[in-house]
This record gives structure tokens, sequence and C-alpha cells, in this order.
């Protein structure tokens, strides 16, 4: 079997974590794998390309900038696309996996990408169609996350907020949001079967596009990952004074990082010491420390083993790694109620809490905290969480998934 992932970046959020990790695992397993990427910082190459075999950067640094400066005109990608694999795919021997991951954001336009797929399936008939759906883009008219926001059910009309990621100047969601669907129909007549990490995602996607056409399989926490798991003992005792994370890429952003209930923490003083990770924090405190954005997984992960909670406040992720990561070292999560939470934190017994909790489950013990969100000791917390979100099993569900089609 000879397997294709796409994904805009190469080791650059959790898409790309997931695409990667299923990647390296197929190339451990025997398979042949090869990742593609859209462009690292800047539209340069990725500066983790060296690091592993088998990858391709893509799009040109022209391309990805000029898609980058249109985007906010015209509300979608105006260039790029997969032409120069075309030969390479429809001359290997034996079935080809062509697997999608994130599509958007400045590397490849859509039209160009649905008429490459015509044209390799017209040839060569053993080539398999496969997109993991990581965000809402399949339904919107331009967003990739819904933020609370119900217009693509009924055709973008009016976008609430040009802000959401993508941003953009002018709205044209309206515009463009048919001619993007029939393009997604175009795929599903392909025989493209699409999967998402998470059910609401599939739920969304299942409701334009008719039932069964999307299909679940959750994330799993990556081997390089599972190798620092290995190694660290979770933390049962800690100081009076409770440690909280709070992990984003971008702190300042209120999507992803609710500012009012940081802050809220931050009023709580000696009660609590809070540990951001991320880049721009904007908390700056007696009772805060900024550790800026960990590139290296072991510190990462080294430096949360320490701590008593992660608190999740997002509302625009999917099914976030960081969840897995954080709850398989034993890190109980205090999450607010989002639909990527409450799928997360179900794997391990645990729930979503309401915003007026949190500052009271902050102050509490790690136990205290463990028996309050998942219902049981530290101890039994830690031992079901290790075993919950395992990446193994997410590659082989995906090769399985391959071989049946």
């Amino acid at each position: 079997m000879n397997i294709m992932q796409f994904n805009v970046r190469l080791a650059e959020g959790g898409a790309a974590g997931v695409a990667l990790d299923l990647h390296q695992r197929a190339l451990r397993q025997g398979l042949s794998s090869q990742f593609v990427y859209g462009y690292g910082k800047g539209g340069k190459k990725s500066v983790s390309h060296d690091s592993y075999p088998q990858v391709m950067k893509q799009t040109t640094r022209l391309t990805s900038m000029a898609n980058l400066a249109l985007f906010r005109l015209f509300n979608r990608d105006l260039f790029g696309n997969l032409n120069n694999l075309y030969r390479q795919v429809t001359r290997t021997e034996g079935p080809v996996v062509l697997h999608f991951h994130v599509m958007h954001s400045y590397w490849l336009n859509l039209t160009e990408v649905i008429d490459f797929c015509e044209r390799v399936k017209a040839h060569k008939a053993d080539v398999t169609l496969v997109w993991t759906l990581h965000d809402h883009w399949s339904v919107t008219g331009r967003c990739a996350f819904l933020d609370g926001c119900d217009g693509w059910k009924s055709g973008c009309q009016k976008c609430p907020t040009l802000e959401n990621y993508p941003p953009v100047k002018v709205d044209r969601a309206h515009q463009q949001v048919e001619e993007k669907r029939q393009l997604f129909r175009r795929m599903l007549a392909l025989g493209c079967q699409f999967i998402s990490p998470s059910q609401h995602v599939a739920d969304a996607f299942n409701s334009l596009y008719g039932p069964g056409r999307c299909l679940i399989i959750n994330n799993g926490i990556d081997g390089a990952t599972e190798a620092i798991l290995a190694d660290l003992k979770p933390m049962t005792v800690t100081t009076p004074r409770p440690k909280i994370a709070v992990v984003a890429h971008d702190l300042r952003y209120d999507g992803k990082t609710n500012q009012r209930l940081v802050r809220e923490m931050m009023a709580l003083g000696d009660n609590v010491e809070i540990h951001t990770f991320g880049k721009f924090s904007p908390f700056e405190g007696t009772n805060v420390v900024n550790h800026g954005f960990l590139t290296d997984k072991r510190q990462l992960m080294s430096e949360l083993n320490q701590l008593d909670a992660l608190l999740f406040s997002s509302r625009v992720d999917n099914y976030p790694l960081i969840l897995c990561e954080a709850l398989s070292i034993g890190v109980p999560v205090i999450a607010t109620h989002s639909d990527a939470a409450k799928e997360v934190l179900e794997k391990s017994g645990g729930h979503t809490v309401d915003e007026s909790a949190v500052i009271s489950l902050v102050q509490r013990t790690k136990a205290e905290i463990a028996q309050a969100v998942f219902g049981t000791t530290l101890g039994e917390f830690s031992a079901r969480s290790r075993k919950a979100y395992s990446g193994q099993q997410m590659l082989e569900e995906y090769v399985s998934f391959y071989q049946s089609l």
C-alpha cells in the first residue's frame, strides 16, 4: 500500500501532528508513505523539514504569500495545485491512498484540488481518496471554526465576525458557500471517504451531505509523545497552592483562551499559581509564570507533569490533542463547556463544567479536582487516562479503513 498524507503544515498544529504521526507509524510498519505539506513559517521550508523522512514541501513561497494577501479580500485561496504529483501518483504500482487533512489556509485552490483528484481517478482506478476533517471548514463559506455561530445552516448570509479564522476584510462567504459545497459533493462522487476525530464535526458534515458520509476515528497521541509519557511518573504530591496550566498557541485570542476567566484566576492572588504556555501572553502578575511557546514536547510534558490541573476554555477546537496529552500523564483537565472538550473528557470518564464553577475548582488539590471532574481517585484517573488516547490504535483504525476501501 502506498500512502500520501497532505496537510498545510508539517509539524505545527494538532492536524499536522496527527497526519505526521500516521506517516511515521506507517513507515515503521513497512508501508510506503510520503508527507506533502504546504509551507513553513513565512512560506519557507519548515524548520522541521530535515527531521523527518519522506517529506515534501509543495507550495512555493510566492504562492502562499499571494494567497495570504488576497484571502482577506476574496475569502478563498486563489492559487496552488497538486499537478506536479500527477505522474508520480498515476505511475505508482499498486493501490495508492491520497489522505487529505487541512487543505485550506493559503496553500491550495480547492477547485484545482478537486480537478486533480478527478484526473487521477480517471487514469488510475485503484486510487483511494480519504479526507480527515479537523475543523468545520467543509460546511462554512469561509471559517474553519464555528465559535458558536449557526449561520452556516442558512448559507452564511452575514458573517458575525470577520476576524474568525481565517480572517478577512470583506465578507464574501455568502457568495461562495454553495460553490464550495458543490466541490465537496464532487469529492463524494469520486468515492472520497470523509473522517473526523469528533462527533460534532461529523454531525455538521452529515447534515449537509447525507447520513454516514463522515465517519469517526478519534485522534491519538503521537509516538514521540508516547515515548516521553512512558518516562514520566505521575506526580501525586504538590504544593499547598494549586498550580494551573493555561495552554494555547496565541494566548491573546479569546476564542482559545477565555481572557476573563484567566484574569479572575489572577485575582485569587496567593490561592493559585498560573502557568501559561504559548506566545504573546497578556497575563502578568505575581501569581503568573509565563513559560513562552515550548517547541520541545518533552520539556512541555515535563512542565505540565509538575502541575495540578490544566484549564481549557477554548470554543474553537475540534479534538484537541493537548487535552489527550495532559490527561495521559495524569494531569486533570478543567474544561468549560464545548463539544470538543466534552468528547475528549468522556473517554476517561470526565465531564465539562460551567464557567461559574472554574474559580472554585482551581483552588482545590489535584486529587480533589480529579474526584470532582472524573468521579474517581487520582490514581484510578491516571491509570484510566493512560489507556484512553492511544496513537497506535488510531493508526490501526486508519490502516484497517484504508484496506476496507
